[in-house]
């Protein structure tokens, strides 16, 4: 590829890149082991600045408005993207369909701006089904739900004094959590105007026909929306929860895993992990997509090496050796049927996830934050009842009207 300096080449020798990390490599040891093996093979050193996730977009922000050379690369989900573009943050990593094509459309589309690609697909993240299949069959349950109504009727029978029947991912995924069943009812947040289209019938139904029966069947555990993805995933490994759906990797965390290697004594057996596909709505079953990609700053010094190493990240190995090492699911379909991998995780889940990555849906929008943060205090008072979902959609709907016009997205 043009303008790469290849592995191995004189010139990579000596030369160096920095790249912010959300966190400490030492919770990211798939990335850790990538990154040596990047060094290895091409001779360019990455220093690695470990930046706390809640501070990394603030900081590159800071970085870019300044526009500091600082950083050349970083990790960052797909939903800062449109901001980051829009703003030109971020340089386009010259990747073709030779490296494009193994990942999904709906993958790719997420990171293409006007025909250039700006993060590379590293790591999957999105919505799993997950049962607890030894108690279920306790209670002489043979097979999971397959659809909303299901899932309310067996939540409210799995439902004891010590366990709650059913759960997912609220506090500080609320939002993420919302586009997914808004999906499964067919609707959509924006429309191709980039309107706000989310509080009509499909935006309603996920309140009216899921989310709210749920807690009137007490069938979902109290502090819910308070609840985030550790804590789900907590009470879930604990014993607490018949079903959950929560943010992957919790299915490779129940098996008692450390950093993706099966295994351990204080784990789940594979044959009490259960998984399923999402059960479906009134439309679909599809998942939400939030994946994570390595970028490269607009403002870099280092852009060949870096987009280097953003390709790296994202080959088809990188992603395998991501999964083996810790547990995360990789963004490319090709990689569930590894023969490696197929032998370190339960069939079962590994087919679900596949099913996931290739159904998921998304979308970029502007002003991510400000319209995030608009929902999530609109939902939540319709998800505590006190507020009626209509009312607290609609005026989200309003709000963030209001904002794009605002900000000149709208005219």
């Amino acid at each position: 590829m043009a303008g790469v300096v290849g592995s191995g080449s004189a010139l990579a020798q000596n030369q160096s890149i920095t790249y912010y990390n959300a966190g400490s490599l030492e919770f990211d040891p798939g990335t850790a082991e990538n990154i040596s093996r990047f060094e290895d093979e091409t001779g360019i050193t990455v220093n690695v600045n470990e930046v706390p996730w809640q501070n990394l977009k603030t900081s590159l922000i800071t970085q870019w408005r300044n526009e500091s050379s600082e950083v050349d690369a970083f990790n960052g989900p797909t939903w800062w993207l449109s901001d980051f573009v829009s703003a030109q943050y971020v340089a386009p990593l010259q990747l073709g369909d030779d490296h494009m094509s193994k990942f999904p459309e709906s993958l790719r589309s997420l990171v293409t701006f006007d025909g250039q690609v700006y993060m590379a697909p590293q790591i999957g993240k999105w919505g799993t089904f997950l049962y607890d299949q030894q108690y279920l069959s306790e209670q002489g349950v043979e097979s999971p739900p397959s659809n909303w109504q299901e899932t309310i009727d067996m939540a409210a029978q799995l439902t004891s004094e010590e366990k709650s029947g059913f759960a997912f991912t609220w506090g500080n995924k609320d939002v993420f959590t919302f586009k997914q069943f808004l999906y499964q009812a067919g609707g959509q947040l924006f429309n191709d105007s980039d309107e706000p289209v989310f509080a009509g019938e499909a935006g309603q139904s996920v309140f009216t026909d899921f989310i709210l029966p749920l807690r009137e069947q007490n069938a979902i555990p109290d502090g819910l929306q308070s609840m985030g993805e550790g804590g789900v995933g907590d009470a879930f490994v604990g014993g607490n929860l018949a079903m959950v759906e929560s943010w992957t990797p919790l299915g490779p965390r129940a098996l008692g895993t450390e950093y993706g290697a099966l295994g351990e004594e204080d784990g789940w057996s594979p044959d009490r992990l259960g998984v399923a596909r999402p059960p479906q709505g009134p439309e679909s079953n599809t998942t939400f997509q939030d994946t994570n990609g390595v970028s490269v700053s607009a403002f870099s010094q280092n852009k060949d090496a870096a987009r280097q190493f953003a390709r790296f990240m994202s080959t088809t190995q990188a992603c395998k050796t991501d999964m083996l090492v810790e547990g995360n699911p990789a963004p490319v379909p090709s990689v569930y049927e590894d023969s490696e991998i197929r032998e370190a995780y339960p069939s079962k889940w590994l087919d679900v996830q596949k099913y996931n990555l290739q159904n998921a849906r998304s979308e970029t929008y502007l002003a991510q934050p400000r319209v995030d943060e608009i929902l999530s205090n609109e939902i939540t008072q319709a998800f505590l009842g006190e507020k009626e979902p209509q009312d607290a959609l609609q005026s989200a709907q309003e709000q963030v009207q209001a904002l794009y016009e605002r900000i000149g997205v709208l005219g």
